[in-house]
Parts: C-alpha cells; sequence; structure tokens
C-alpha cells in the first residue's frame, strides 16, 4: 500500500540521522536559545537555561526484553474480569503465557517490578489519521486505526498497525486485521463541490454505488460459472472501484463511516438493510444517543467522542453522555481520538464517560481496549490481557482512570517502546498527589438535586471535606453562606437558624474554578459565522469590549458551570489589539447581570517574527506586524500625553475612543495580556512590555518553559494553556506542555492554567487541564489554585474571590469525590452565594434519550 511505502522510506530515513540528529539537535537548541537572548536586548540580561530536547536517541527504551519478560507484584486490570491485586503477568515470545501470583520465569528472561503500579491493556485508537508514534506511546496506546478523510461519500481503505515505534512501516501493520473503509455523511462530503451536496444526493449516491457493484459483482460470477461449464465466456473488464465495493456487499470489507446527525444515520442504514450490509461500525456518531435502540437492532457499532461538541452544526446536539448511552443500550461503543493529542490520553477521555454515564471501571476500560478491539476484529490478540493475547500492555504509576497517573512503561508484543525514565519531570516521589492506592470511582450517586432555594440567601454546608486553598484541608468542616458572602469557614462552624443545611457528608467543597481566558460567551458554534462574536475586522481595535459580545443564554455557559466553573475571562481575538477582555460570572440574564469586571485586561495578539514556529499550523505572521504593533502604540502613548499636557488648559483635542481606551494600560494600571506562545515571541512581548512600561501577562505560553527563568525575574504572570496540547516541533519533550506550569513554578513563576476554549469542547475540561499538570509535577496544591487562586490574584480580584474564606464572595463547587478526577461528579455550585442550576440542553437532550429507550424497553 502506498501507505506502507511511504512510511517504510521515512522510517528508513530516520533511522541513519538519528546519531547525526541527537549532535545537531542540542547545537540547534543552544545556538537558537542563544540567538533569542541576543535577540531580546541586552537589559534583560536573563540567565541561559538549559537546553531540553527529546530526539530519538532520548527516547530508546533503557529496558529490552526482545518479547520475554516477567510484570511482578502488579495490580492488573485485564478488563475481561475483575483487577487482580499483586499479580504477575509472564510473557514469551510477545504473548502472554500466565497470569497469577508468584510466577516463576526461566532463567535470562527480563523482570519489570510492577509493584504499586497499574498494568492494563494498551489503548486501540479506533478512528486516527496520523502515525505520531512515540507520543501516543506515552500515553499508553499500543495500536491505531488509519482512516482515509471524511470528503468523500467513499473514501480510501483502512489500516490497522501496531505502535512499533522505530520500526518500518510494513514492520507496523497488524498482521490478520480485517479490511475495512471509509465512507462518510454529512457536512464534510456535502461542502465539497459536485454532487452530492445534500442528504438526499448521499443516500442516492449509495444506493447508485452498491447497485453498480452488486452488478458488478454478478457478472463476474456469471463469467465464472459459465467457465464452470466449459462455455467461453469474456470476462467483464476489471473495476477495481467496484471490486472493493463489491466486497464491502459480500461482508469482506467492513464499513467505517463517518457521521453526526440521526437522519442521516437512519438513512445510511435503510440504504445498507436494501443491499445486506451489515455491521456498519459508526464514527464520531455525535447523535447516536438518540437512536440507541435503532443502531442496536441494526448490529452496528459505535466509536466516538467523550465529549467534543459545538465545532460545527452538525455537532451541536453532541453530548458527553453519548458513549455510556449506547453502552447501556447494549451498543459496542469505543472512544477514539482523530487527534493527535487526545490519542495521548484515551484513558482520560475513557474516565470522563465515568462523570457524565455513571459507566462502571470496567465499562470504562472497555471504550478505549476490548471495544475497539473488536470493532476492528483484532479482539482474539488484543484488548484485554489473557492468556495467549498480544502482550500489548501500559504500566502506570496509578489507576489509568485517575487524572493524576500517567504511564511509565508502554510494551507491544512483550518489547517495551516507551520507558519514562526515573526522577524525570513529575515521574516518582512527587508530593502533592493523592496516593494512587487510594483511587476509586464514588458510587453512582443518582440525578443530581435539585438546587437548594433559601429566600434568605443563607445556607451551611455541613461535614464535607472543605479545601479553601489559601490555608490547609479541613477533613470535616462547616461552610456559612450569608447574603452571597462566606460567613463562617470551620470544624466548629455554628449553623445559624434558617439557614438551608447541606448535608457534606463524602462531599468536597473548594473554591470556584476561573476560565483565565477563552471565548466563553462569545463562540456558541465555532464553524458557523454568525455565531462568532469573539473576532472583528481590523488591527487596532481596543476600545472593543468583550462583555458587550457575551451571550447570556451561550449553552457554553451552562454546560461550563456545571463542571464548577464560576467565572471567566472572555477574551476577544482577530487582530493586533482585538479588545479589551472582561470578567464574567457565570449565571445572569443579561451581560450587565455577568459583568464582573467588563475592563479587566487589553489583549494584545503578539505577533510572531518570520522563523518562529506557526500556531496552529498557520504561516508565520510577517514581520512589518510588529512595526505595525510598534507605531499603533507609539500614537496611543502620543495621543496619551498630549491629552494629560491639555489638561487644566483651553486646548481641544478630538475625541478618538480608541486612542482613550489605551489610557489606563500605557499608564500600567491595568494589566496587558500578550498572547504570545513561542520562546522568540515571549520574549520579544516582554521586551516591548519592559520598554513601555506596561503590566504584562503572558497569554497561552506554550514555550514559556524555556524562558521560565527570565519571567520570574521580572515578575510577569502567565495564564498557560491549553495544557492538553500537542508540543510544536518534533524535537520538543512529549510531555513539554504536560510539564510546563511544573516548571513555570518551580522558577517561581505565577502561573494559572486555562483551558483556551477549545472549539472541539469548550472550557469544561479545565479541572482536567490542572490535574495533568498536577500529573506531571505541579503537584495537585498548586493545580488547585492555579484555576482558583492564582487566576484571581492576576485579575486583580483576590480581595474578593478565589478562595474560600469569610467575607469573599461564595463562589463554590461542590462534588462528589476530587473535582480534578474525571471520574468525580459535581452536586452542587454556588454562584455569589446562590446555588445554580446545573441543567444545559445536553442533560435534557440525556434525559430524553434515556426516557425513549426506557420506553422501548416497557413495549418490548
Amino acid at each position: 500500500m502506498s501507505f506502507a511505502r511511504e512510511m517504510e522510506r521515512k522510517g528508513a530515513k530516520t533511522q541513519r540521522r538519528k546519531g547525526l540528529l541527537s549532535f545537531l539537535g542540542v547545537c540547534a537548541v543552544v545556538l537558537s536559545l542563544g540567538f533569542l537572548l541576543v535577540a531580546a536586548g541586552p537589559q534583560l540580561e536573563p540567565k541561559v537555561p538549559e537546553p531540553r530536547v527529546e530526539l530519538d536517541p532520548d527516547r530508546v527504551p533503557k529496558t529490552k526484553t526482545h518479547g520475554n519478560v516477567l510484570i511482578q507484584g502488579g495490580t492488573v486490570l485485564p478488563v475481561s474480569g475483575p483487577r487482580r491485586e499483586r499479580t504477575d503477568v509472564l510473557v514469551r515470545d510477545g504473548k502472554i503465557a500466565a497470569i497469577g501470583k508468584d510466577l516463576e520465569a526461566p532463567e535470562g528472561v527480563a523482570r519489570i517490578d510492577a509493584r504499586g503500579r497499574f498494568v492494563v491493556p494498551g489503548a486501540i485508537d479506533c478512528h486516527s489519521h496520523i502515525a505520531r508514534i512515540f507520543r501516543a506511546l506515552a500515553g499508553g496506546t499500543t495500536s491505531a486505526h488509519l482512516l482515509h478523510g471524511s470528503g468523500n461519500p467513499i473514501g480510501g481503505q483502512d489500516a490497522v498497525i501496531k505502535l512499533r515505534w522505530g520500526k518500518r512501516a510494513s514492520e507496523l501493520v497488524f498482521q490478520g486485521a480485517p479490511q475495512g473503509i471509509k465512507f462518510a455523511l454529512g457536512e464534510n462530503p456535502t461542502r465539497q463541490q459536485g454532487f452530492p451536496q445534500t442528504r438526499m444526493g448521499m443516500a442516492a449516491t449509495y444506493r447508485r454505488e452498491f447497485t453498480e457493484a452488486r452488478a458488478y459483482a454478478r457478472s463476474l460470477r456469471e463469467h465464472e460459472e459459465k467457465r464452470a461449464r466449459g462455455e467461453e465466456s469474456v470476462p467483464p473488464r476489471r473495476d477495481l472501484r467496484l471490486e472493493a465495493v463489491a466486497n464491502v456487499l459480500s461482508g469482506k470489507i467492513r464499513v467505517h463511516c463517518h457521521c453526526y446527525r440521526e437522519d442521516e444515520i437512519l438513512a445510511f442504514l435503510q440504504v445498507c438493510e436494501e443491499f445486506g450490509v451489515k455491521g456498519v461500525i459508526f464514527q464520531h456518531i455525535l447523535e447516536g444517543y438518540k437512536i440507541a435502540d435503532e443502531l442496536r437492532r441494526a448490529g452496528a457499532s459505535c466509536s466516538t467522542f467523550s465529549d467534543w461538541w459545538a465545532y460545527k452544526v452538525e455537532a451541536f446536539d453532541a453530548v458527553p453522555g453519548n458513549a455510556a448511552i449506547l453502552t447501556r443500550a447494549g451498543v459496542l461503543t469505543s472512544i477514539n481520538s482523530d487527534s493527535h493529542e487526545l490519542i495521548r490520553h484515551l484513558f482520560l477521555e475513557a474516565a470522563k464517560c465515568v462523570r457524565y454515564g455513571d459507566l462502571t471501571e470496567e465499562e470504562a476500560l472497555a471504550l478505549v481496549t476490548v471495544n475497539a478491539a473488536r470493532q476492528l476484529g483484532i479482539e482474539g490478540r488484543s484488548g484485554t490481557i489473557e492468556v495467549g493475547k498480544d502482550a500489548d500492555l501500559a504500566i502506570w504509576n496509578g489507576h489509568p482512570l485517575s487524572s493524576y497517573s500517567h504511564p511509565i512503561l508502554t510494551l507491544v508484543d512483550g518489547e517495551v517502546f516507551f520507558e519514562r525514565a526515573e526522577g524525570e519531570r513529575g515521574t516518582e516521589g512527587e508530593r502533592g498527589l493523592p496516593d494512587p492506592r487510594t483511587f476509586a470511582i464514588p458510587a453512582d450517586p443518582g440525578p443530581a438535586p435539585e438546587p437548594p432555594s433559601n429566600d434568605r440567601g443563607l445556607y451551611a454546608i455541613v461535614g464535607a471535606r472543605v479545601e479553601p486553598v489559601s490555608s490547609a484541608p479541613l477533613a470535616r468542616a462547616t461552610v456559612v453562606v450569608r447574603d452571597g458572602k462566606i460567613s463562617l469557614v470551620g470544624a466548629d462552624a455554628r449553623v445559624p437558624a434558617g439557614a438551608t443545611v447541606i448535608d457534606g457528608k463524602g462531599l468536597t467543597v473548594t473554591p470556584g474554578f476561573i476560565e483565565a481566558g477563552s471565548w466563553i460567551g462569545l463562540v456558541e458554534i465555532s464553524a458557523l459565522k454568525v455565531t462568532r462574536d469573539a473576532s472583528d475586522s481590523g488591527e487596532f481595535q481596543p476600545d472593543l469590549v468583550a462583555l458587550t459580545g457575551v451571550f447570556p443564554p451561550s449553552e457554553h455557559v451552562k454546560v461550563a458551570r456545571a463542571a464548577g466553573i464560576t467565572l471567566g475571562l472572555a477574551t476577544p481575538s482577530g487582530g493586533l489589539v482585538p479588545g479589551q477582555a472582561s470578567v464574567i460570572r457565570l449565571d445572569g440574564w443579561t451581560p450587565e447581570e455577568m459583568k464582573v469586571r467588563e475592563r479587566a485586561a487589553l489583549v494584545v495578539e503578539f505577533p510572531s517574527r518570520p522563523g518562529a514556529p506557526p500556531e496552529g499550523g498557520a504561516r508565520p505572521k510577517k514581520h512589518d506586524r510588529l512595526e505595525l504593533l510598534e507605531k499603533l502604540f507609539d500614537k496611543a502613548k502620543e495621543d496619551l500625553e498630549r491629552r494629560e499636557r491639555a489638561r487644566g488648559t483651553d486646548a481641544t483635542i478630538p475625541p478618538d475612543t480608541r486612542l482613550e481606551a489605551m489610557a489606563p494600560y500605557l499608564r500600567g494600571e491595568l494589566p496587558v495580556l500578550l498572547h504570545a506562545e513561542d520562546a522568540r515571541t515571549i520574549l520579544d512581548a516582554l521586551q516591548f512590555a519592559e520598554r513601555r512600561k506596561l503590566k504584562p501577562a503572558i497569554l497561552g505560553g506554550r514555550d514559556s518553559w524555556k524562558v521560565a527563568t527570565l519571567l520570574a525575574e521580572r515578575r510577569v504572570p502567565v495564564l498557560l494553556g491549553p495544557v492538553l496540547d500537542y508540543p510544536w516541533s518534533k524535537e520538543e519533550p512529549y510531555d513539554a506542555g504536560y510539564s510546563c506550569a511544573a516548571e513555570l513554578a518551580r522558577a517561581g513563576v505565577q502561573v494559572a492554567i486555562r483551558s483556551g476554549g477549545s472549539q472541539m469542547t469548550g472550557p469544561r475540561n479545565l479541572p482536567f487541564e490542572a490535574a495533568m499538570a498536577a500529573s506531571y509535577g505541579l503537584g495537585r496544591e498548586r493545580a488547585l489554585a492555579a484555576i482558583t487562586k492564582v487566576p484571581a490574584e492576576i485579575l486583580g480580584l483576590s480581595k474578593e474571590r478565589g478562595t474560600i474564606e469569610p467575607g469573599k464572595v461564595a463562589d463554590l463547587v461542590v462534588s462528589l469525590g476530587d473535582p480534578l478526577e474525571p471520574t468525580s461528579r459535581i452536586r452542587y455550585v454556588f454562584i455569589d452565594g446562590k446555588p445554580v442550576s446545573l441543567e444545559s440542553k445536553q442533560t435534557r437532550l440525556e434525559a430524553q434519550a434515556r426516557a425513549r429507550i426506557d420506553a422501548n424497553k416497557r413495549i418490548r
């Protein structure tokens, strides 16, 4: 296949260059850092950071097994059955040979001490378009399903691969995996030029193609029958396209069908029924929950996202309970990535289905292991830990469904292909992380309770674990809320008469989470221009204020609120100076009711110089945009000075709302958020701010770990994120984004974490962003502070918000379990001392779908 030949060519070339790259890579980093420091100007005088790169030789595991290894004393989660404590797994010739206690291995067989570790099947990604093999291995993924794109109703054929990093392409192919093919429904194929451009046309396209393929297969069959009878027959002209589709009709090739909406799915199922096509695996299928019974009856299976939604119109009805609803309805379901980043944390994606769908440990793990294996037809060899199966395994430092855990070893066919070095950032002995042995999924609490009401605004949460953030956690304490403020906190706090009491037994109370920079309230469907109010035209629009564009009924606000986010920094984007960010509370009928601070910060999209890594794959911005930014600020400063000189005189200066809006930022009274990602741009931004005596903060800061010492010296805070993001270059350490917050904190930088408001998920994953940083060195205490106390400090809100202290605004999250864990449940959210509804469009749709399934069961 062309894919294999190309991968093989690249693989062989990489092998030849490894040694040279190791030397040249380190030299390049040292030279580039030196260039950055010179470019930054002499007044900065930073210390040179240690160069840290990750080249192919650095990625070679130290542990070698040659497919024979005894993994000793781990907690084995086989997925095919209950967990097994202090259990050994013996691997011979790449296969699991035995599972049990105190196993013996022949002399010379490698041994891995897994005591205190968790041994699980490697994750299987059922939908991918990439082969970022090493970084996927680092997340515990061992196999992937590579698919054609979705721009055609019928695309190309697929490949299932094992992530044998460093091997040739021909050695990656999962031998014996059934052949599949990519079909596609919905917006992706219909927005292309030519026919079809409607869902009607899509259905007709499949009928036409299936009809033609059936006729082609009949002509081949008739030709063979004539030959068998000894008759002369001219064979039909071979048609590779129809041959493949005919193999779909006969069941030799499995259909993997990209789709979203229920109507198009049902229409396709009808066509399949007409032509006898069975066992379709629907990919993405974000509205599958609406037709779970129909999918089950058709024998279809589903591979979906955990919580992506609203990035285009056909994804607006997506719900995070999709996978769980399908699973409980009897539909074989898996979670996939379709992303070079999500493939690195598939177990986190599975864990979310515990929060949103109350799945069990085994059901959640199956979503990214055995269920995907069944869909790909490789369940006889992969997906569970059983004797006779391939030893595709991941060894974790904690439970794989815990956000504080990460893989330390990943094996394919019993050989180690990823190994996290002892003493590496966030590996072992990291202080401030929960003991992995104490991890437990909270029992299903049932439906979320109705928010309690009290006309006097008087509430008491009694007997809960309270984490003030400003001080040590209280194991069993009471929080009293009166008139929107925290009145009392403590183990001996008395409940006032007339208070509405919430039993806090088994619950945890933390400050409300603060999303420190996203499009929250400004964008509803990212692909639909009329719903995007975050970006306007023009390079210099400092008088634009985000609050003006906030849409109070936004479903994103409700969804984020249900995740414990109580405040958001709504940030405009677009030109060089796109406007002013606003702090909003995630509750209110009007923008005015949501307002906390209308003009909280000025946003500057700091331009990258030519040669700097492009953000998001875009082309580098031209150097003249940096010159333009300088001129715009010069003009604004001149205008400010002119107005100040004219004060108290008869001079008249024409009004200019844009220039006047710059005044508090030029005086250093309010922060200027310099959106910069790569190290060179961050240094340029710091020099710019220093020269103009601004009050800067770095927004984004993906490479900020490279200049952490300088940021600490200049006391410049960082609103970091997203943390769950892929490294920019192939030489970046695989965990650069995950460990960035820890490195900043160690250097003394004030760091807050933001989600960035991903167009795929919105800001609701903020607590999981913080937890990933905790896992990779930040520690839980600092991680919680990074989404509560620290952003409040950076945004000038710390006197009123960010911690649980008497006198502060009662923005609170009450959860069953640790709220940074994806397996926990949010039970109550208080904003300004008032319990708010956790209902959203998503919860209503999920309830309707479950009710429909229940009604169908009663009918049956």
